[in-house]
């Protein structure tokens, strides 16, 4: 559930499959079947007392998944992921202002083609300038994270430039937005531009 491209409908899918994942193991454990822990080929089966220990265990998962990650229905915001393939219920919500430019945007078949060729965000990114009601909505539900993925990014980081051959540095701002930012610098161009002071 972390990367760039992550957002919360992408995340919200993944721990409803672990939660059916759960339900899985849950039915398999039950039946005396341990055969998705790889780990138990090795252990002697004590019978009962085996699998009522991991029975427990994944009830207490499940119940924890649930108390950490309360339902969010996600459904709503399926004109979101495709909006050429939308029902009247994921719409229901929507203004119609919105309506009409999604209505709008099931018919712009050059919209379509970036659809087709570019990541979702980036495709809302694009219809903005057309759209910008539905999609500054879209990017809005699209902008909320489910992890923290970028606060850890930001730490590695940083531990990164302060290690010991750098623990002189006092401010590292600079660095750090180079080191967290996609856009690579051209060393070599930058290198190029400045002149060499050589001493005497």
């Amino acid at each position: 559930m972390q990367g760039k491209e992550e957002n919360i409908l992408t995340s919200s899918d993944k721990l409803k499959g672990f939660l059916k994942k759960l339900q899985v193991w849950k039915r398999h454990v039950e039946n005396k079947s341990l055969k998705m822990f790889p780990l138990t080929y090795d252990i002697e089966p004590q019978g009962d007392i085996t699998t009522q220990l991991v029975l427990n265990h994944l009830t207490d998962l499940e119940d924890s998944m649930a108390q950490y990650f309360p339902h969010i229905s996600v459904e709503k915001y399926d004109w979101v992921r495709n909006p050429y393939a939308t029902s009247s219920e994921s719409t229901a919500d929507l203004s119609l202002e919105k309506e009409e430019q999604l209505a709008e945007i099931q018919e712009d078949r050059t919209l379509r083609l970036k659809y087709n060729e570019s990541p979702l965000i980036r495709f809302w990114m694009y219809a903005k300038t057309e759209y910008p009601v539905i999609a500054a909505e879209a990017i809005n539900i699209l902008l909320h994270f489910s992890t923290t993925y970028l606060c850890e990014l930001s730490f590695s980081a940083l531990t990164n430039i302060k290690n010991k051959k750098r623990e002189r540095l006092l401010s590292v701002d600079q660095e750090m937005r180079v080191c967290l930012s996609s856009i690579r610098p051209r060393i070599e161009l930058l290198c190029t531009k400045r002149q060499a002071q050589f001493s005497h």
